[in-house]
C-alpha cells in the first residue's frame, strides 16, 4: 500500500517510472545484501532486534504504512528513496526538454550516471532553483527575441504593459503634467505596469554568436551565481533554437578560468592551463550551471578567451555578442585596453555588460570595454530582460 502513490507520481511518465524501477530494484538489492550479514551475525550470536543499517539509515523497529497496519520499514525507507528519485528525475528532465536534449539521449546513459546526475539535481537547492529559473527565463527569453529592437524598421501591432519609457504610449506620458497622476504613473512604473506599444517585425535580429562571461569569485556565492548562470543558459536554448554558436566563459581571479563551447549534441570545455575535455550535451550544461571558483575579480583572463574563440571560430564568429556579467570591478591595464579595443573593431563584435550590486560609477572599467553597462541592485528578471534584449 505503501507504493501506491509513487504510482500516481510516475503513471505515463517514462523518465520518471525508469527512475523509480531502477531506484527500487537496486536499493531492494543493497537492503537484501545487508539482511544477509546480519542474519550472519545473528547466527554468529550476536542480539537479536538491533537495527539494520543501510546506507547510513537506521531503520525504525516498528513503522505502519498509511492504513495504520503494521509495515516492513525497510520497504517506507525504500518508498521514501523512490519518491526522491522521481522528483530528481522530473527536475533533470525539465532542464532536457528546456535545451531540446531528446528523451533517448537520457535514457541511454548507464543508470549509475543518470542515477547520480538525478541526485544531484535534486539533493541541491541550488540545483533546483536553478532549474526553476532556467524554465522561466528561457520561456522569456523566448518571447523577448520576437520583439524588434529599437532603430530598425518595425510594426506597432498591439499594446502591452511595461516600463520601456520610449515605447509608452501619449497619454501615459501626460499623467506626469498632473500632480494628482504621477504618484499613481510612479507606482505603476514600480510594478512595470505603464500602457506601451507592442513593437513586432517579421525581420530577424542578429544571428551572430553569443559569449556570456560569468563572474564566479567568491562575492557571487548563492543567488547571484544561480540567476546570472541561468540568464546564460538561457541565452544558450535560445542560441540552439536560432543555430547561432554559443559559449560560456566562468572566470574569478587571474588565470583563473573555464570555458564551455556548446555544439548540438556535445561540450568542449577548456581549462586555463589550454588542456580541453570533450563532454556530452548534457554534462557541459551541468558543468557550467555547477563550477564555482570562488576567487577573486580580473576582467582581462575572460576576455581574452573570447577574443581567442572569436578569432579561432573564423567569419562564422564575427559580429559576434558577448555578454559581461560580475558583481565587482577591478582595473586593467592601459596595454590590454588598447589592444581590446583594436581587436573589438577588428573582429566586430559587441560586448554588453551587467553589474551587480554597484554604483553605476563602479562600472567606469567596463565602461571602457563595453558598449553598453548595466547596473542593477540584482539579477532579477528585469536584468534579465536586458541581457535577452541586448543580444
Amino acid at each position: 500500500p505503501e507504493y501506491a502513490p509513487l504510482r500516481s507520481l510516475s503513471a505515463g511518465k517514462y523518465q520518471q517510472a525508469l527512475a523509480s524501477a531502477e531506484e527500487f530494484g537496486n536499493r531492494l538489492l543493497d537492503h537484501l545484501s545487508v539482511q544477509s550479514v546480519d542474519e550472519k551475525h545473528l547466527n554468529a550470536g550476536a542480539a537479536p532486534g538491533a537495527p539494520v543499517k543501510i546506507e547510513e539509515l537506521v531503520f525504525a523497529e516498528v513503522a505502519k504504512a498509511g492504513s495504520g497496519a503494521p509495515a516492513d520499514p525497510a520497504v517506507l525507507v525504500l518508498a521514501k528513496r523512490v519518491e526522491q528519485a522521481i522528483d530528481a528525475t522530473t527536475v533533470l528532465t525539465d532542464v532536457c526538454h528546456t535545451f531540446g536534449i531528446a528523451p533517448g539521449e537520457v535514457r541511454a546513459m548507464p543508470w549509475a550516471d543518470r542515477t547520480k546526475l538525478a541526485a544531484k539535481m535534486g539533493n541541491s537547492k541550488n540545483l533546483r532553483r536553478f532549474a526553476e529559473l532556467l524554465g522561466r527565463w528561457t520561456s522569456l527569453a523566448v518571447s523577448r527575441r520576437a520583439k524588434r529592437i529599437p532603430g530598425v524598421p518595425q510594426e506597432l501591432s498591439d499594446v502591452t504593459f511595461g516600463d520601456d519609457w520610449h515605447l509608452f504610449v501619449p497619454q501615459e506620458l501626460g499623467s506626469l503634467l498632473e500632480a494628482a497622476l504621477r504618484y499613481d504613473f510612479f507606482l505603476r512604473l514600480l510594478d512595470r505596469k505603464i500602457v506601451q506599444y507592442d513593437p513586432q517585425s517579421p525581420e530577424s535580429q542578429g544571428r551572430g554568436p553569443i559569449i556570456v562571461c560569468v563572474d564566479t569569485s567568491g562575492s557571487m556565492t548563492g543567488e547571484r551565481d544561480i540567476s546570472s548562470k541561468a540568464a546564460a543558459l538561457s541565452l544558450y536554448a535560445v542560441a540552439r533554437r536560432e543555430d547561432r554558436p554559443f559559449a560560456t566563459i566562468l572566470f574569478s581571479s587571474h588565470d583563473e578560468w573555464i570555458s564551455f563551447l556548446f555544439r548540438n549534441s556535445s561540450a568542449v570545455a577548456r581549462s586555463a592551463s589550454g588542456e580541453e575535455e570533450r563532454l556530452s550535451l548534457l554534462e557541459g550544461i551541468m558543468r557550467a550551471a555547477t563550477f564555482f571558483f570562488g576567487g577573486g575579480t580580473d576582467y582581462e583572463s575572460p576576455l581574452l578567451e573570447a577574443l581567442r574563440m572569436i578569432e579561432n571560430g573564423g567569419t562564422s564568429w564575427r559580429d559576434a555578442d558577448v555578454v559581461f556579467i560580475t558583481d565587482d570591478y577591478c582595473e586593467v591595464s592601459e596595454e590590454f585596453t588598447s589592444r581590446y579595443k583594436r581587436e573589438k573593431i577588428r573582429l566586430s563584435f559587441k560586448v554588453f555588460s551587467v553589474i551587480i550590486g554597484a554604483r553605476a560609477e563602479d562600472a567606469r572599467v567596463l565602461w571602457k570595454l563595453s558598449d553598453r553597462v548595466l547596473a542593477v541592485t540584482d539579477f532579477n528578471e528585469q536584468a534579465a530582460e536586458q541581457t535577452f534584449d541586448a543580444v
